[in-house]
């Protein structure tokens, strides 16, 4: 079944009057499809969103600047959000897009304490984030106004940072107790990120953390043949040993975000999450495993997809996620 869908990107913010809610509200009518992604079909409106409204944890992933993926965002933020009101179910809106240190600052948005650019401001959003607020900005407001709490997910970045250049070893045991669980022997989780890495950034690319520089070597210059062997492995040493310190980090992201999702659901019976994140983040052997092993098991994912007519099977051949939002323009309904 094909159904219009009028997803308002809503301008309904409490009572701020900052730059970010100045902005009018804009209508995009948008075809779109839910299909199961394990089997490839349809799935019923209806039966998708009970699906997704009885499971603790809903990981959404996105395209960081892709307006369209909010959209859905919006879309299921609102949906669920009305369905737990029904079920009296606490639910909360998890987001990537701010890191652990800044929680006091989201519970001041949350309360009505500061407005939109204070809460830009003092989570240096800008800085540590880059991507338009105002593309957030209607989701958090939806959230917001269905009592959801918005929930810090992100590792800080300090963090990241050094375990990205010095690796986990280097950390001091404060910054030790800042890191949950890491699981960094999952199989497929590595050979999806090696892959990724090979492709130096597609569509699902997280912003990584830069490897160390090389040290410079002058292989074969007037050098004997060993010595350069022997600088030639230690090159390739240092690169594995730099791949594996950005393989940490990307595992650090997601076991943070899994961790404070699992322990803030797993704090009080009837609570559920919705998780806002990068593609790269919201599928089965990143956060949502991660979840399940932390004991949260009805955790599934979606994504959103943007067709413009194009074949569909390389998404489906080998699934991720449990549900694929297909959305076309107006231009190109099925």
């Amino acid at each position: 079944m094909v159904r219009l869908a009028l997803l308002a990107v809503l301008a309904v913010v409490a009572a701020c009057g900052g730059k970010y809610g100045r902005a009018e509200p804009t209508r995009l009518a948008l075809t779109y499809r839910i299909l199961d992604a394990r089997t490839g079909r349809e799935v019923p409106d209806a039966d998708a969103w009970v699906k997704l409204a009885a499971a603790r944890a809903v990981c959404i992933g996105e395209e960081h600047p892709n307006t369209y993926h909010h959209q859905v965002q919006l879309l299921i933020v609102d949906e669920l959000a009305r369905r737990a009101k029904l079920a009296g179910t606490s639910l909360a809106l998890g987001i990537e897009m701010v890191q652990r240190p800044f929680q006091g600052v989201l519970d001041d948005y949350a309360d009505g304490r500061i407005d939109d650019d204070e809460l830009v401001s003092r989570t240096g959003w800008a800085d540590r984030w880059g991507y338009d607020f105002a593309m957030y900005q209607p989701i958090f407001a939806r959230a917001l106004a269905a009592k959801a709490p918005l929930i810090a997910l992100n590792a800080p970045r300090e963090l990241v940072k050094k375990m990205s250049r010095q690796g986990i070893d280097a950390l001091t045991p404060e910054e030790r107790a800042q890191v949950p669980e890491l699981k960094l022997d999952d199989a497929q989780h590595r050979a999806w990120f090696d892959a990724l890495m090979a492709d130096m950034g597609g569509a699902e690319a997280h912003k990584r953390p830069a490897g160390p520089p090389k040290d410079e070597h002058h292989e074969g210059e007037g050098e004997g043949e060993g010595e350069g062997e022997g600088d030639a492995d230690a090159d390739a040493a240092a690169d594995r040993a730099a791949a594996d310190r950005i393989y940490a980090v990307q595992v650090l992201w997601d076991e943070t975000m899994a961790d404070v999702a699992a322990k803030w659901i797993g704090a009080a019976p009837g609570r559920a999450m919705i998780l806002l994140a990068g593609n790269g983040h919201c599928h089965d052997s990143a956060i949502v495993n991660r979840i399940k092993r932390r004991g949260i098991p009805d955790a599934i994912s979606g994504m959103a997809i943007l067709s413009y007519g194009e074949n569909l099977d390389a998404e489906l051949a080998a699934p991720r996620n449990d549900y694929r939002f297909v959305m076309y323009p107006p231009s190109k309904r099925p």
